[in-house]
């Protein structure tokens, strides 16, 4: 028994080259249409903003003058910092408050739409007094902001960040003489 190989059937010209250009276009076109949806998903992530607020302890500027009935008096510089990667338009809710136990003294409020692309300071100075005898008051401020981004759906969605601060502020330091 012999065995024999099969006869390879020859293709025509037209077959083979229209067999090349199908291999070829399906190569180039490939690369293109994976690429062009991975792509897009970078894009979507690049676009994403991320904001951020850091309230700082609160320090005190100068000394008030002392007033018989109200004791001494102190201005306070109330500080934060909003941190956006790009330019996003934020809203801000800045609440300052001395220290009297449960029944906290508002001393202020600041809020308002600000754009902010990087880091943008913002500074409030409020006039504490402390009770009658008390050497030192302690002080606090809350910072909350709002704003709007694209989630990954590319639905706009509401994101917050809050900080907060506190500090006692010591009211005789410097005081000698009175």
């Amino acid at each position: 028994m012999t065995i024999t190989s099969p006869t390879r059937q020859r293709r025509p010209l037209a077959a083979k080259l229209a067999m090349v250009s199908t291999v070829s276009l399906g190569l180039l076109a490939g690369p293109v249409a994976l690429a062009g949806p991975a792509s897009a998903g970078m894009q979507d992530h690049g676009k994403k903003d991320n904001c951020s607020v850091t309230a700082y302890t609160p320090k005190k500027v100068d000394y008030g003058h002392r007033d018989r009935d109200y004791g001494k008096s102190v201005k306070v510089e109330f500080k934060f910092k909003i941190h956006c990667d790009k330019g996003t338009r934020v809203y801000f809710d800045h609440k300052m408050f001395q220290g009297h136990g449960r029944h906290d003294k508002d001393l202020g409020r600041d809020h308002g739409w600000v754009w902010v692309h990087g880091d943008k300071y913002f500074s409030n100075k409020e006039k504490v007094s402390a009770d009658r005898g008390d050497k030192d008051v302690k002080v606090s401020h809350t910072v909350k902001i709002q704003f709007k981004d694209k989630d990954r759906h590319g639905h706009w969605t509401w994101k917050s960040d809050s900080s907060h601060a506190s500090a006692r502020i010591d009211l005789d330091k410097g005081h000698k003489g009175y």
